[in-house]
């Protein structure tokens, strides 16, 4: 059994870890394709990106549903199969006007595709390991993609101006294909979700409603989407206001914008390792003093700014947040999969998923007429706001014996 869980976990991680490289990789050339095409003006990559998220908002519901209803391993490796080959198509497409129309609705077919694979990945870690091993995978699991999302990048530069667009599609289209094949290899060893014999709209629908009632019914999962969604909301504004630190803490470096990204990696990097080891023992009472944590590093930002006026000192408020931040978020996502019915949780993540898509939209747009971007304070009231958060919902779960 040991031994099948260790294959399970190298499985599921290589797998996700080599679509996450794909990901970056054929975000970073069509991003850079399309700007690249009219310098100018901001509206292809904008129509680019904004599909996605409308496509996430719609679908991720219907994708938790149908990872409820399906064997989750037939879903990941079909959707894998699929979104492999749609990019291996685009990358045979030579004409530059097509290949931009194909580009932008291959982008909006991943996203659809993404909105079944996401709810099933989540839901399918509770079927290859115990639960006591959960956290454990979570953390490597987010250690694999931090490390990704530091490192690909670089590659991803020299690998458009080696391959082009067409070799970067066709390797994206081969990354999934790969992950697809090493799902297969995954055997689950806890009780998978039955399958339905027949969907129907109806059906689908009903099993929406029940999914949402299963939420309501259940005080803590319910508390813990509505603290995991005023995180991202107040997550939006820390987003929207990073480019602008140089504004906000008057010129001590020209590089701040970027050292300040290096400091969140790094931060989010040692936090998910960390996290292998402080989240063992999971409860509400550790997720709730992880937020309060990562508030109030943010708030150091303040004290380490007028006290040192240094780049790499001030770095560290930054880095710190980060670090508790993906300790909190890997807590999150082990809890719910610690308490949530096998059969609803597909579901539950599509739920998730399309809060925290909804709410970041909500909170840039908000943030971004209440907050002035040459204010010092920023970041200070947003880590405030995010320690109040926290210590509004301690007293919450404290009320409702959440553990």
């Amino acid at each position: 059994m040991k031994r099948m869980k260790k294959k399970n976990i190298l499985y599921l991680v290589s797998s996700k870890g080599i679509s996450k490289i794909g990901d970056i990789i054929f975000d970073f050339a069509n991003n850079t394709f399309l700007a690249g095409l009219n310098p100018t003006s901001l509206s292809l990559v904008a129509i680019y990106q904004s599909l996605e998220s409308v496509i996430g908002v719609l679908f991720n519901l219907f994708g938790g549903v149908i990872a409820d209803s399906f064997k989750r391993k037939k879903i990941i490796v079909a959707t894998n199969f699929l979104c492999g080959f749609a990019c291996i198509i685009l990358s045979f497409i030579s004409r530059e006007q097509w290949l931009v129309y194909a580009i932008v609705l291959t982008n909006v077919f991943l996203a659809f595709m993404s909105a079944f694979s996401g709810p099933s990945y989540k839901a399918f870690t509770k079927e290859i390991v115990k639960k006591d091993s959960i956290s454990q995978l979570n953390s490597l699991l987010e250690t694999t993609s931090t490390v990704i999302k530091v490192t690909v990048p670089m590659i991803a530069i020299f690998l458009y101006k080696l391959l082009g667009i067409h070799g970067v599609l066709l390797l994206d289209g081969l990354s999934f294909l790969i992950a697809a094949l090493l799902i297969l290899f995954v055997v689950p060893i806890n009780e998978e979700v039955v399958t339905k014999d027949k969907m129907t709209i109806s059906k689908i629908l009903n099993d929406l409603k029940t999914g949402f009632k299963y939420v309501y019914i259940h005080k803590s999962i319910f508390i813990i989407i509505v603290l995991s969604a005023l995180v991202n909301f107040f997550l939006a504004a820390y987003n929207l206001l990073l480019p602008y630190s140089n504004q906000m803490f008057g010129e001590i470096s020209s590089r701040l914008y970027g050292t300040f990204l290096t400091a969140e990696a790094i931060g989010g990097f040692v936090g998910a390792i960390l996290s292998g080891f402080v989240n063992k023992s999971l409860s509400s009472k550790r997720l709730i003093l992880f937020l309060a944590c990562s508030g109030m590093m943010l708030m150091l930002v303040i004290p380490l700014y007028f006290i040192f006026h240094n780049v790499i000192i001030l770095a560290f408020s930054p880095a710190l947040f980060n670090l508790f931040l993906s300790i909190f978020n890997i807590q999150f996502f082990s809890i719910v999969q610690r308490d949530v019915d096998n059969e609803f949780l597909g579901r539950v993540f599509g739920i998730i998923f399309t809060i925290a898509i909804l709410f970041m939209p909500i909170g840039t747009g908000f943030f971004s007429v209440v907050l002035n971007p040459n204010n010092t304070f920023n970041l200070f009231i947003i880590g405030a706001s995010i320690t109040v958060l926290s210590l509004v919902f301690g007293i919450l779960f404290k009320r409702y014996n959440m553990s």
